[in-house]
């Protein structure tokens, strides 16, 4: 062993299998891919097979999710059915997330076939900006893309680098972090930074999304995210969840329309991201708002397609113990959650 590698925390000498591939992905093969070849990807979407037999924990999590979800009903194998394809989503979305940084306007719409624009310009036409609304389902990264090279000045608000060390110290088993690890996460935003794309953190002041919105701009949240200081309980996939409704409540201030804009990956074919009719606050009625959004989009979209969900959902599950607002309180591991009102 070299001298360097005495200098290495040991996390970074006992990297898993599964950081060492993520690594290969988005280091290495990252720089082959040529965006005006996308057969190139399509010939790696089987390989999603080698992700599925690697993962036992996480298939176990992804699995007692989907059971939960869709209830007793449901046999076991059509559940083992529904993590397969969960993995088959998520490792397409991963080989898309690749190409962020190197597509176009002209070579975009050969790996999302984007609908709903008139929906979007609708809100757009009101003059008040308009919140893109997403979940952490299938290739969500790429509208980031579409959009912002189609002209439409566009910014993320979103968690960017990776969770603080005291943090990660504490919670080993759900936030360890490793070089390689943090390699990745530097390669890829530094790629998500070449896009025309706008992306900001909790560390903005709330008041630049005020700003945005005013000069009738998208800001993009994902609904399920689980950053932020506020939470509120609510029902999503029959269950009590907790969500932060920071969008709803900038909606509502605003005047701004929330357009729910949900994504699917077809089995063999482009993948898909639908912007749904403009959802119009009335007044200071958040809570309406959200409900709307849950129920009318959200919570549908999701049970429809539940091989866009189950990564997040195991992803969720895992985070559990790290804090006091688990998406779902039924896995909560002390009484904490509690303390947020319900919606």
């Amino acid at each position: 062993m070299s001298p360097a590698a005495h200098k290495l925390p040991l996390s970074d000498l006992l990297a898993n299998p599964r950081d060492l591939a993520r690594w290969a992905l988005h280091v290495k093969l990252r720089e082959a891919l040529d965006p005006e070849r996308p057969e190139q990807l399509r010939r790696l979407w089987p390989l999603w097979r080698l992700a599925w037999r690697a993962s036992g924990a996480q298939r176990r999590r992804m699995a007692t999710e989907l059971q939960v979800v869709f209830g007793p009903s449901v046999p076991p194998r059509q559940i083992r059915g529904m993590v397969r394809s969960c993995y088959r989503v998520a490792f397409r979305a991963q080989l898309e997330e690749l190409l962020m940084g190197k597509l176009s306007a002209g070579t975009v719409d050969k790996f999302l076939d984007l609908r709903g624009i008139p929906a979007l310009d609708r809100a757009l036409e009101r003059g008040r900006g308009a919140i893109i609304l997403s979940a952490h389902a299938g290739s969500f990264m790429l509208p980031i893309a579409s959009l912002s090279l189609k002209g439409y000045p566009y910014t993320q608000f979103a968690a960017r680098g990776l969770p603080p060390e005291d943090v990660a110290a504490l919670h080993p088993e759900a936030l360890a972090t490793n070089r390689w690890q943090r390699e990745v996460i530097e390669v890829k935003e530094s790629h998500e930074d070449r896009l025309p794309a706008n992306f900001i953190t909790l560390d903005t002041p709330t008041r630049e999304l005020f700003r945005l919105l005013e000069r009738n701009q998208l800001v993009a949240l994902a609904f399920d995210g689980r950053q932020g200081n506020r939470w509120v309980r609510t029902e999503l996939l029959g269950r009590q969840a907790l969500l932060n409704p920071g969008a709803f409540r900038l909606a509502a201030s605003t005047g701004a329309a929330i357009v729910p804009t949900l994504c699917h990956t077809p089995k063999a074919a482009t993948s898909v991201c639908q912007l749904g009719e403009p959802l119009i606050p009335h007044g200071k009625d958040w809570r309406g708002l959200m409900r709307r959004f849950i129920t009318e989009h959200a919570d549908p979209w999701l049970r429809e397609h539940p091989e866009e969900y189950g990564t997040w959902l195991a992803h969720c599950r895992l985070r559990a113990a790290v804090d006091d607002h688990p998406l779902f309180i039924d896995y909560a591991q002390d009484e904490r959650w509690k303390a947020h009102p319900e919606l």
